[in-house]
């Protein structure tokens, strides 16, 4: 009888092992986006098929929390790195300090972009202290991989990364060098396919100045930022194709002049811009990406929301994030920077989502979309 029942319960197999890959996907993409963290853990087949490209492009972005920074000199190290959960503990576990990164690193390594599941940090060399080095990783794998920082890294350039793990498990640094007027020079990008970089002059039809402490995004195959010159700047990898975009203006309801600040990213496949003038903030989404059509997307009065007469970056608060699969966005509020989102279908809704990050925090806040892709190109 032991032996019949056995083979029987052997026959029969798991429930899920009889899914076909098809049908698990339809059934992963119906789940509310916090709970594609947990379904990873049912088996190795199942972890597969959430971290495969193909399968990515249809399961929900699961915005998990924000990187930051904070900067206190009453403790040591004085420089430390935070994560916040927005799923309210639902999540998978984050912990800034990475401890799967080699000692040496841990207490140098300074946050400067996070790209679909990648961070990009920069620290000095453990080993040579006079020069600087790039580390590239992935917290939801613990893989990580160190680049060899370029010509321009020890002048602190501004850099950024670019990933798409739908199209390619190969990422891209790139670093701006600027004039002593802040106008872009040239450019250099890493690529982790040739392991090199690859300098060029800017190729932009103007001068153009990127914002200070402005994100950026990087959407087919190209890295787009904002600029003081109130356009859309995008390079693509290999810098051949050099793009301008200029930003809308609803000359109906605000000046088409006097952008006080802009903010960009990606949702649901579409690049959104925020400007944000005077105690307004308005949102756009491009709807063209041929033809540079913007479409206003929805209104934010800062004075109805948060009874604030503006918000600016430079009071330690302002825009932070536009959440990659809804109509929820984020902003970092007040002194003590609250983190708090609105929900742009039921207008007046603010809702804080996580603790009070503390007044000695400052940006960049770097949304977290974990990415459960094995394989990081040339990783450890």
């Amino acid at each position: 009888m032991a032996r019949r029942t056995k083979k029987r319960s052997r026959r029969r197999g798991s429930p899920e092992a009889r899914l076909t890959d098809d049908l698990v996907v339809e059934i992963l993409r119906r789940l509310p986006a916090k709970s594609i963290c947990a379904c990873k853990c049912v088996s190795t087949r199942w972890r597969g098929l959430i971290s495969d490209p193909d399968h990515r492009k249809k399961l929900p972005q699961i915005l998990t929390g924000f990187f930051y920074m904070s900067v206190n000199t009453d403790r040591y190290p004085v420089v430390g790195r935070h994560f916040t959960n927005v799923l309210r503990g639902e999540g998978p576990s984050i912990s800034p300090s990475l401890r799967f990164l080699p000692c040496c690193y841990h207490r140098s390594i300074c946050i400067f972009d996070c790209c679909n599941g990648l961070l990009l940090f920069r620290s000095l060399k453990p080993n040579d202290p006079r020069t600087f080095e790039y580390l590239v990783c992935n917290p939801a794998t613990e893989k990580w991989v160190v680049i060899p920082g370029s010509t321009w890294s020890a002048n602190l350039p501004i850099a950024c990364l670019g990933f798409e793990p739908a199209v390619s498990s190969h990422f891209h640094v790139f670093e701006f060098e600027q004039y002593e007027d802040e106008h872009v020079k040239g450019l250099q990008i890493y690529s982790s396919r040739t392991g090199s970089w690859i300098q060029k002059d800017s190729g932009w039809s103007s001068e153009l100045t990127i914002c200070t402490g402005s994100r950026s995004v990087f959407f087919n195959g190209m890295l787009h930022l904002v600029t003081y010159e109130d356009v859309v700047a995008a390079v693509d990898v290999e810098a051949k194709t050099w793009r301008i975009i200029p930003m809308p203006h609803d000359e109906g309801y605000y000046p088409s002049t006097d952008i006080d600040e802009a903010f960009i990213d990606l949702s649901q496949g579409k690049l959104y811009l925020a400007t944000n003038i005077s105690s307004n903030l308005t949102i756009w989404i491009l709807e063209d990406y041929v033809s540079e059509e913007w479409t206003l997307k929805h209104r934010i009065s800062y004075r109805q929301v948060f009874q604030l007469d503006v918000l600016s970056s430079e009071r330690g608060c302002g825009l932070v994030s536009i959440h990659p699969e809804g109509n929820a966005v984020y902003f970092v509020v007040g002194d003590q920077k609250m983190l708090m989102s609105y929900k742009m279908d039921e207008k007046q809704s603010i809702l804080p989502v996580a603790h009070v990050l503390g007044h000695d925090c400052h940006g960049p806040y770097l949304p977290y979309v974990p990415n459960f892709l094995e394989s990081l190109a040339d990783d450890q």
